[in-house]
């Protein structure tokens, strides 16, 4: 009688920054009810279903730090959901398809149709809070000098002495020092050398700090 096969199971071989991303993605993302059909008709002209913005949202997020997405889902809240309306940060309560969360990033369908550097814009504020003081609704930021550990705040602080010197990449950035953080992120992820040319302070900053994994482990 011959032996019975044993089937082994697939051996995801995926790297990290690739699993991580996925993994929050599936924990805390979501879409907002009838998407699609609230969308522009050249939205609608792009995305083929409903699911496919998840896609280019994931491929942005996959140039985050992989460090970060297993920080993020350890921490309570932190959502984001995929909306026909603007991208914005709102902390506190917030409802998501009838369950109650907290601290929440809206992405815009239309900037991830027109692929800006939005959607990362708002998980840097996302990111911004958490670091900072791990969501608390009034809690200091990162980018306002605080730290949930000791390293983190020493970043912090040498963050808010750099938003001063008025070197932000644009307008956005020199709009305050959260947008500063925040938009210097995105422009870190998609355009390293344009950021290290304006701003090589704050690329050298995110460089030894989020892109480091000791900072990660302090």
């Amino acid at each position: 009688m011959p032996s019975p096969q044993i089937t082994q199971p697939a051996v995801d071989s995926s790297p990290l920054s690739v699993k991580q991303p996925q993994a929050w993605m599936r924990a805390r993302v979501r879409l907002a009810p009838n998407l699609l059909a609230q969308s522009r008709p050249w939205v609608r002209g792009v995305y083929e279903h409903t699911w496919a913005p998840m896609r280019d949202l994931e491929r942005q997020l996959r140039c985050l730090p992989a460090d970060l997405f297993g920080f993020l889902l350890e921490c309570e809240g932190g959502y984001a959901v995929i909306t026909p309306g603007a991208s914005h940060y709102i902390p506190g309560a917030a409802m998501i398809r009838q369950r109650q969360v907290q601290n929440v990033a809206y992405i815009a369908v239309e900037d991830l149709a027109k692929d800006t550097e939005q959607p990362l814009h708002v998980i840097g504020h996302l990111v911004d809070h958490y670091l900072g003081c791990g969501g608390v609704l009034d809690g200091p930021w990162l980018s306002e000098g605080a730290g949930l550990k000791p390293a983190w705040q020493a970043a912090g602080e040498r963050l808010v002495r750099l938003f001063p010197l008025g070197y932000g990449i644009d307008d956005v950035a020199l709009a305050s020092p959260r947008n500063y953080f925040a938009q210097s992120l995105a422009i870190y992820c998609r355009e390293r050398q344009r950021l290290n040319t304006a701003d090589p302070q704050i690329e050298k900053w995110f460089r030894s700090t989020l892109w480091q994994t000791a900072f990660w482990k302090s």
